[in-house]
């Protein structure tokens, strides 16, 4: 879901600056210029997240993925 936001939010940035600073008066191009822009940042974002998450684990610094249980110890009670 946050993929589809962040590439809505670059395709609409590029599309209104295009039209403000009056890149080319063909909307077409203009549309093919934001889409290009929004594949090229998905591409660049995907791959620095997973450089972050290579470099994590041969650092070590990665989390125990396992939820926590919230259930007691299972202990038996003295008699």
């Amino acid at each position: 879901m946050l993929w589809y936001l962040f590439q809505i939010l670059v395709f609409l940035s590029v599309s209104f600056t295009g039209v403000y600073y009056e890149w080319t008066p063909n909307g077409l191009a203009l549309s093919a210029v934001a889409l290009m822009s929004t594949m090229v940042a998905t591409a660049v974002m995907g791959e620095i997240i997973r450089l972050i998450a290579w470099a994590s684990q041969k650092l070590g610094l990665t989390l125990n993925k396992q939820r926590p249980s919230n259930r007691l110890p299972n202990r038996r009670r003295p008699l």
